[in-house]
């Protein structure tokens, strides 16, 4: 559906029309019936808002099956900001809470930037406390968006404000309905064991051998350790060995994945490694991810080329994949992806929780600065680079210190459901995911 809009009358006359038509889509809405409900259970309990007069949008209440949604649109400011806000008082610090709501949008660019869901919350704190966003979503088959996050009230809360704000779109149309706060139990951890392997052949006969010879290293690691993820380095399957780039390339599957789906199998363990791939006559530096059944769950093709690899043949890839698992969402990168913001911030904006890094060598500082930017774990395999384990603060929480001084291992049990909230700041993965701006970086490289 498209509008043109000749003048401010018109664009209200047209967009009232449009507004019939889209609320229309969301038939029907369901009302949230419980006896646990915290949010009003009409509208009116929620008044209008803006941060001032010149950034106000129009605002209007839909009703359908006994159930209201709350509608905003943007009559032409690019500065609009507000939308509808509501209170909830009698809440308690350090209980959980759960918010939910459906949304349905339409002449916004930018979901993420222009709808904004926040809980500003109350009490006594003895200081500033930032507020917490709901900015993860599903869109559904039918076009609505599902809002759905469980929360901590920071100690000392007493209440909050639900702000439901449209921002920064001239024409932009938020319905939000179904909406729902209610207490909730904690989220269940999600407690795994990564292992950073570091393994360096020296000297074999063939690129397969070197995957086998660091296989066996990961065995005695998962005898060990137990680990639920195993991370090996780059080109495992050319480092050390005769025969060359062109003489050790193989097809993804082949020969070395064969190794480590083996290695997954056989221990219960995820595994990702790097290797030189053919893939149809071309050359790639690709990490690969194996599941715990020794299944390819995805692989990746270094995007960041240093010289060498470019001078070698070697063909860059062009997107970076987000991977669900029984773990949650993993990414891959490669050694000098990790060298520049952009990788790591794709992986970020697609909800990767956990980075795997096959990488030859480079600076810590710079693996530490890609986890504190996006607030995620990564984790390394190195051979120039002690391998090593990173959390979202940018902490090592461990590493093999030494490089060249044989197999050793980086071990760690994180929980990728911890949240690490700071004073005056919040939470950085909420920050780095909602406030983070796309449209303003347009410049390409000549």
């Amino acid at each position: 559906m498209s509008f043109a809009f000749v003048s401010a009358a018109g664009h209200r006359a047209s967009l009232h029309i449009a507004h019939c038509l889209l609320v229309a889509l969301l038939l029907p809405w369901s009302a949230t019936a419980s006896s646990n409900e915290l949010l009003p259970t009409s509208e009116n309990g929620w008044t209008p808002f803006s941060a001032r007069p010149q950034t106000e949008p129009e605002t209007s209440v839909w009703y359908y099956n006994s159930s209201y949604v709350l509608n905003t649109y943007a009559t032409g400011s690019e500065n609009v900001y507000g939308g509808w806000r509501t209170t909830v008082n009698d809440l308690q610090g350090n209980q959980y809470y759960r918010f939910r709501a459906r949304a349905k949008t339409q002449g916004i660019d930018s979901i993420r930037e222009s709808v904004t869901i926040q809980l500003r919350w109350k009490g006594n704190f003895g200081g500033e406390v930032t507020p917490d966003y709901v900015w993860d979503y599903e869109t559904l088959a039918d076009g609505t968006i599902q809002y759905d996050r469980t929360v901590q009230a920071p100690p000392g809360t007493t209440g909050v404000d639900v702000e439901l704000i449209l921002q920064w779109t001239p024409y932009g149309v938020l319905d939000v309905g179904e909406l729902s706060l209610q207490p909730a139990s904690a989220p269940p951890s999600r407690p795994v064991r990564v292992a950073g392997i570091y393994y360096r052949p020296w000297n074999t006969a063939s690129g397969v051998l070197s995957v086998q010879q660091a296989a066996d290293y990961g065995r005695q690691v998962a005898a060990e350790h137990g680990p639920d993820v195993m991370v090996f380095g780059e080109l495992l399957n050319v480092i050390g060995a005769a025969g060359g780039m062109e003489g050790n390339a193989e097809t993804i599957p082949g020969p070395s994945t064969q190794i480590m789906a083996a290695l997954a199998r056989d221990t219960g363990s995820y595994v990702a490694v790097g290797l030189l791939e053919n893939l149809d006559g071309q050359l790639r530096n690709t990490a690969v991810l194996i599941d715990r059944n020794g299944e390819i769950a995805g692989k990746f093709h270094k995007v960041q080329l240093p010289e060498s690899d470019a001078a070698a043949g070697i063909m860059p890839g062009n997107t970076v994949p987000v991977f669900e698992t029984d773990l949650g969402r993993v990414a891959l990168l490669i050694c000098h992806d990790i060298s520049f913001p952009e990788p790591a911030r794709e992986a970020a904006l697609q909800g990767a929780e956990l980075v795997l890094l096959p990488i030859w060598g480079g600076k810590q500082a710079l693996v530490q600065a890609r986890a504190i930017e996006n607030s995620m774990y990564i984790v390394s395999s190195g051979y120039d680079y002690a391998s090593d384990i990173i959390d979202p603060m940018g902490e090592v929480l461990d590493d093999v210190a030494a490089i060249n001084s044989g197999p050793r291992v980086a071990i760690a049990d994180i929980d990728l459901s911890r949240r690490y909230r700071e004073d005056f700041l919040g939470d950085w993965r909420d920050i780095a995911n909602k406030q983070r701006r796309e449209t303003p970086y347009i410049y390409e490289v000549p």
